[in-house]
C-alpha cells in the first residue's frame, strides 16, 4: 500500500482486500471514490422508490434501511445497511428504483455515478470481482431474512437478527466481542420482522429473562450474553457471512 491512506477509504480497502488482493492502483481508485462525502439526517431518504437513481453509494458511517411501503401504508424493512456496505447499484440499473433507502441514524455516504462503476469494472478485474462478491454477500443476507420471516417464530427471528447484526458489525470493527450499539426502536424491529410492537416488546423481555441479552435503554448498547445458546435457539449459522478471500484459481476462472 501507499505511504498514506485516507481515513474514509480504510474501511472499504479493508473490506475489498478480504475478497481479493488489491494493487496500488486499485487502492488509489478507492481513495478517489471516497474523497467526497454526502451527509443525510436521520429519517431522510437517500433513494426513493419509483424515482430515478443513477448512482451507487458507499456507506461510510451510520445505519440505513432498505424498505418498501405497501398499499395500506405499512412499511416492510428489507435490510439494514451498515458501515462499509455498498448500495444503490442494483437500483441504478432500472428506469425507476423499486425500493427506498433511508438513513436510520445520521449517515455519511460517498456517491458513485453508475457510469463510473461501469468504468471501474471495465478496467479492474479485482474491483469488479470485489463488487460482485459484495453483492453476493448481500443476496445471502437477504436469503436469510426471507427464511427468518417465513419459517422462524418471533423468538428465533429476533435472536437471529441480533446475532447477524453483531457479526456484520464485527467484520468492520464496529462491535465488541459480544456487544454493539443498537439504534433500533421496537417499531423498526417490528417492521423488519413482521411482528407487532407489542410482540417485539414481549419477545425482547423473554430474551432478557432467559439471560440471552442485556440492553441498556440509555446507551442503546446491546450485549449478547450467550452467543452459542442463542445461536442454537434461533437456528443461526454465520457461514452466510463468509468473508473468505477469492483464491487465485477463482480469479483466473472469472477472468477466463
Amino acid at each position: 500500500m501507499g505511504d498514506t491512506i485516507s481515513t474514509d477509504a480504510e474501511i472499504f480497502i479493508a473490506k475489498f482486500s478480504s475478497y481479493v488482493d488489491l494493487s496500488e492502483a486499485e487502492i488509489r481508485v478507492i481513495e478517489e471514490l471516497t474523497r467526497d462525502c454526502m451527509a443525510f439526517d436521520e429519517n431522510q431518504d437517500i433513494i426513493q422508490e419509483s424515482e430515478k437513481n443513477a448512482s451507487a453509494y458507499l456507506l461510510q458511517s451510520g445505519w440505513a434501511i432498505r424498505y418498501k411501503i405497501v398499499p395500506n401504508g405499512g412499511r416492510q424493512i428489507i435490510s439494514f445497511l451498515l458501515p462499509g456496505d455498498i448500495f444503490g447499484f442494483r437500483e441504478s440499473l432500472f428506469d425507476l428504483s423499486d425500493d427506498s433507502v433511508q438513513a436510520l441514524t445520521p449517515v455519511r455516504v460517498h456517491r458513485i455515478p453508475a457510469e463510473k462503476i461501469a468504468d471501474i469494472c471495465d478496467n479492474s478485474t479485482n474491483l469488479s470481482l470485489a463488487l460482485t462478491w459484495a453483492r453476493a454477500r448481500e443476496q445471502a443476507i437477504l436469503m436469510e431474512h426471507i427464511v427468518r420471516l417465513g419459517r422462524r417464530n418471533a423468538y428465533e427471528r429476533l435472536g437471529h437478527l441480533l446475532l447477524e447484526l453483531l457479526h456484520r458489525l464485527q467484520l468492520v470493527d464496529k462491535a465488541g466481542r459480544s456487544d454493539y450499539f443498537l439504534p433500533l426502536t421496537q417499531e423498526v424491529l417490528a417492521d423488519t420482522l413482521g411482528l407487532s410492537i407489542v410482540h417485539v416488546n414481549r419477545t425482547l423481555r423473554k430474551l432478557r429473562n432467559d439471560r440471552m441479552i442485556e440492553l441498556d435503554p440509555q446507551t442503546r448498547r446491546l450485549k449478547i450474553i450467550d452467543q452459542e445458546a442463542l445461536s442454537e435457539r434461533a437456528g443461526y449459522d454465520q457461514t452466510f457471512l463468509d468473508q473468505s478471500a477469492l483464491t487465485q484459481d477463482c480469479v483466473n476462472d472469472a477472468v477466463g
